[in-house]
């Protein structure tokens, strides 16, 4: 259990992290791990007091979980944790992929040498994080700042909310031995395409990340859920 210090004491050691941040994060920790199963009924009294905290922090973590697609809030059956599917999951990727290529396809147009230096920044603290939460944060951040570039708002508007949407398949999954160096190489070899301002390389570059990371978590997901392939 978890006393109300010692989540002070984290929220301290993170810096300006709140109580509900923390709470999230003990959360997220138990739903990646396999603690929470897919489909539990979260009651906001009984993990407040498991916890060791008031009941406003654990609703206020509920919600930044919902945003993160971890839990699913409902007006008559409350905060669930969300049940990952097959093919829920494909049917994002299908529609990510070719608005996610055209923005690498975009951005190399417009790159600069200049941009290479945070993306390239935020690649090497990925290939040497043992994060696994660090490292999806910064997987985002990767993909959303080098869209950016493409200089077309609402297509990066779009991706960011499609991959928004897909996110808590990454954070549970991203600690059931994720291939670090393949995912490394496929992300430098996008940056590379930007870099040499070659459209199709960049393109092409994506379009294989992503086939690669959906088979990954999708095998994955059949491995822990057999039924999930065919649940709607």
């Amino acid at each position: 259990m978890a006393s109300s210090d010692e989540l002070s004491a984290a929220s301290n050691g993170l810096g300006a992290v709140t109580r509900a941040q923390a709470v999230a994060q003990r959360l997220r920790n138990e739903i990646g791990n396999r603690v929470l199963a897919p489909g539990t009924r979260l009651r906001q009294l009984e993990i407040a007091e498991r916890f060791g905290v008031s009941t406003t922090p654990v609703r206020e973590a509920f919600h930044l979980l919902q945003r993160e697609g971890l839990v699913r809030i409902d007006a008559h059956r409350g905060a669930t944790v969300f049940i990952p599917t097959a093919a829920d999951l494909c049917e994002y990727y299908e529609i990510r992929g070719p608005l996610e290529a055209l923005a690498a396809a975009k951005a190399a147009e417009r790159f600069r040498d200049q941009d290479a230096t945070e993306l390239e920044a935020m690649l090497d603290e990925m290939r040497d994080t043992t994060d696994p939460e660090r490292y999806v944060s910064l997987n985002q951040r990767f993909h959303v700042t080098l869209y950016a570039l493409s200089d077309r708002p609402r297509l990066a508007k779009l991706i960011a909310d499609l991959r928004d949407a897909t996110n808590a398949y990454l954070h549970i999954y991203a600690t059931t031995g994720m291939d670090s160096e393949r995912l490394d190489a496929e992300h430098r070899e996008i940056l590379a395409g930007c870099k040499a301002r070659d459209p199709q390389r960049a393109a092409q570059a994506v379009e294989q990340h992503l086939t690669h990371s959906v088979e990954h978590v999708t095998s994955q997901l059949q491995l822990d859920h057999p039924s999930a392939s065919t649940a709607s």
